[in-house]
């Protein structure tokens, strides 16, 4: 195992700036070294000129240069751990300052120097022109074990170019939330974004629903560009700078293609997998243009669809909801990023929101493999001269830009470019339905053994295989689910750790489920409820008994039919599941807490620079979202009765399914 390195030790190793060396600057300050002269002269009217107005920036920038505002006081409340072991990094006083915005990190020789990235996006639909990092600095790239290069940038950190009316803050409140999320769905195994140090900021406010203090939180990804970094250059019909991006994705991100799904024709999903039943059957198919070859640009798109298609599959899967799913916060690896009032579900309801604000519901549960399709298709618009033009025009779109269209190369670019399109709708379907069933199943205990390479030939039988399972399987048990409303993640976790039989002998009724089993399906009132109506004594309740009763029965079939998927022994089906159902998932109302007892039950310490703050409920949340899979991780240095209420939740409806605000 490498050793941990000090953080200028790892930066003069193998330190870069991807973004701001391949691609191109706000020309107020066209360079890393002009962004050096103005740091560096300290004429604090100058930097806030250049550094910290909002403005619109120059044509094809793709970003600007900024610094983190100077702030009156730092205080580091929160470390992960686990982020700085996978960046091979010690922890020092030089780190420190870095990761809390009091010192800046530059390298004219190497083109390293904070900056603001420039994108547009669509916002609940509409289209909201330029928007860009208005409170985040990135600062540098730097390796991870694996040798992946990530990107360091801190938000909350100030003013930036992009800030428009906004005050460029993060309150803390948003911030703990969003560095236990990050941290949290990256350990159950969901793609996201991570987070490494929370920095507090005593006597610097923001003005929210009330003055709130403020946070500095440093966090990291591969990359943090988004779909709206393509909306920006469609909206500014900059043909150069979308080749450039989309170039930079493909070279620096993807590495040069090296996994885009080059082995399986796009004319693979020319025909939906997984039809909506309620779907028929054109009478006059429209004609697609055929797909045997395609360009990188085309590969590029595919292989964003397919990472956000599988990325959906593990919210839905988990029950997890980011709260504002626009393009400028989806991102194009497919990672849970730039969290809004999310949750995850405590009980089943497909048309749960947990944004406030979201009247439409158009982020629900339900909606969100929608909305990001949806999204892609904007991120298709913006791509449409490259994923149109073909292996036939590519190379004179590349070379002389839209210069070079003609009305007959228009029309093949649009013909193309819709047909790219249909594949990648039914792909985004199919590679969406595959994870998610398989995850699923793999939550109940079983293997559905899904080919780890999809070809063209096992991509029916797959499809067959993962229709039949949601149709016989999945489907029964999530109406099921939705009628006992029990703790949906928990209920995986009681059915994997149930050890007794499913029927005392098979048949039909609900009156032969084994009692144990009936308490991982319902709660204790509604099997009071079933066993009084059994018992002929059925309680006048407008009707709840007759719909727990129908349940009971759905459920009895159900257990046949789960029964004969199984493995016979009852270990390997605990094995299978022990590895997918976390122990522990933060909840709103359990941040709610530990929000609480950080800004009003210790408000005097937290605004006193000198004063030291008990973090031992954050440290406690912290440890049990990193280790979700190993209660022995968990510690024992707080009260037992914390990780009871954490885990078993308890009967109070009033702490479930809550919603927020926007307000961060």
């Amino acid at each position: 195992m490498t050793e941990a390195r000090t953080v200028l030790a790892a930066l003069k190793e193998s330190g870069t700036s991807r973004f701001v060396q391949k691609l191109l600057s706000d020309q107020l300050v066209p360079s890393a070294g002009k962004a050096i002269e103005v740091e560096e002269r300290q004429d604090e009217e100058e930097r806030r000129k250049v550094f910290h107005t909002p403005r619109l920036v120059s044509q094809r920038a793709h970003f600007a240069y900024t610094v983190p505002e100077k702030r009156p006081h730092y205080k580091p409340l929160l470390t992960s751990k686990k982020a700085l072991d996978d960046l091979q990094l010690e922890m020092n006083q030089d780190l420190v300052a870095i990761l809390s915005g009091q010192k800046v990190y530059y390298d004219e020789p190497e083109g390293i120097f904070p900056y603001s990235m420039a994108y547009a996006g669509f916002q609940f639909g509409q289209f909201a022109g330029q928007l860009g990092d208005g409170r985040v600095t990135n600062l540098f790239d730097l390796p991870d074990k694996h040798g992946l290069k990530q990107t360091l940038q801190l938000k909350g950190s100030g003013l930036t170019p992009f800030s428009r009316f906004a005050d460029g803050k993060a309150v803390l409140r948003s911030s703990i939330r969003e560095f236990i999320i990050s941290e949290a769905l990256h350990h159950i195994g969901v793609p996201s974004t991570r987070a490494l140090q929370l920095t507090t900021l005593p006597q610097t406010k923001a003005r929210r629903a009330m003055y709130e203090t403020c946070a500095m939180y440093c966090r990291y990804a591969p990359t943090w560009i988004r779909l709206g970094n393509f909306d920006l250059c469609r909206w500014r019909q900059d043909h150069g700078s979308l080749v450039k991006l989309a170039d930079f994705c493909i070279d620096e991100v993807f590495d040069g293609g090296k996994r885009f799904p080059e082995n399986l024709s796009p004319e693979s999903f020319r025909n939906d997998f997984f039809p909506d039943k309620e779907d028929k059957i054109s009478p006059d198919p429209k004609v697609q243009e055929r797909l045997e070859s395609s360009t990188k640009y085309e590969l590029f798109f595919r292989h964003v669809v397919n990472l956000n298609a599988e990325s959906v599959a593990y919210w839905q899967a988990y029950g997890f909801l980011n709260g504002v799913l626009n393009t400028d916060n989806t991102s194009i690896m497919g990672l849970a990023m730039d969290f809004g009032p999310f949750s995850i579900m405590d009980k089943f309801q497909p048309q749960y929101t947990p944004n406030h604000d979201d009247v439409e519901s158009r982020y629900s549960y339900a909606n969100q493999p929608t909305a990001i399709w949806w999204n892609l298709t904007k991120f298709a618009q913006s791509m449409t001269t490259l994923i149109g033009a073909g292996p036939t025009h590519i190379d004179k779109i590349v070379a002389e830009g839209l210069a070079a269209v003609d009305e007959r190369m228009e029309k093949d670019i649009i013909s193309r470019a819709n047909s790219v399109i249909d594949s990648a709708s039914n792909e985004y379907k199919f590679r969406f339905t595959v994870k998610y069933t398989d995850l699923m199943a793999k939550r109940l205990g079983i293997e559905l053994n899904i080919p780890t390479v999809l070809t063209s030939a096992n991509l029916k039988s797959t499809a067959e295989k993962v229709r039949e399972f949601n149709e016989t399987i999945l489907e029964p048990l999530l109406q099921i689910l939705y009628i006992s409303q029990v703790d949906y993640n928990n209920f995986f976790v009681k059915l994997q750790g149930y050890r007794g039989g499913f029927k005392p002998e098979r048949g039909g009724g609900f009156d032969l489920i084994e009692s144990d089993l009936l308490e991982v399906f319902f709660s204790n009132p509604q099997i009071r409820k079933l066993k009084n109506h059994l018992a002929g004594k059925p309680e006048s309740d407008s009707g709840e008994t007759r719909q727990l009763v129908e349940c009971a029965e759905k459920l009895s079939t159900w257990i046949d039919d789960f029964v004969s998927l199984v493995p016979s022994d009852n270990i390997p089906r605990y094995e299978i599941a022990k590895s997918v159902n976390p122990l522990f998932t933060p909840r709103a109302y359990i941040l709610e807490q530990v929000v609480d007892d950080l800004t009003e039950n210790q408000k005097e310490v937290l605004n006193d620079p000198q004063a030291e703050v008990d973090t031992s409920l954050l440290q406690k949340l912290y440890n049990m979202s990193v280790n979700p899979y190993d209660s022995d991780k968990w510690g024992d240095d707080l009260k037992p009765e914390v990780v009871q209420d954490w885990t078993t939740h308890g009967d109070d409806d009033d702490k479930f399914m809550k919603q927020l605000t926007c307000s961060s």
